[in-house]
């Protein structure tokens, strides 16, 4: 496997800061690029994934859950639509 790094990202920092991530860095027995390359990547994972949730109110869940359970209501067209594009990319996934 060819994990060669073939970036690079710079960042200004003050002082105390970059020897307070440091002794971090040292206490996991990492190098100051890897720590500071975990906690982003860590970061990073955790930004991306809230941008993925959807968080409804209890009403509108409540509302939500409702409408799903009524076997005679049938889904706004938005989401059917992304019903759909989630059946395509599970698809496209298998």
């Amino acid at each position: 496997m060819n994990d060669k790094r073939q970036a690079r990202l710079e960042t200004r920092l003050r002082l105390d800061d970059k020897r307070f991530i440091e002794a971090a860095a040292a206490a996991e027995g990492l190098s100051l690029s890897d720590f500071v390359l975990v906690a982003v990547k860590h970061h990073a994972q955790d930004v991306l994934a809230r941008q993925q949730r959807i968080q409804l109110s209890t009403d509108v869940s409540r509302q939500f859950t409702r409408m799903l359970m009524d076997p005679a209501t049938a889904p706004p067209l938005g989401l059917r639509d992304a019903m759909l594009r989630h059946d395509a990319l599970i698809e496209s996934a298998d």
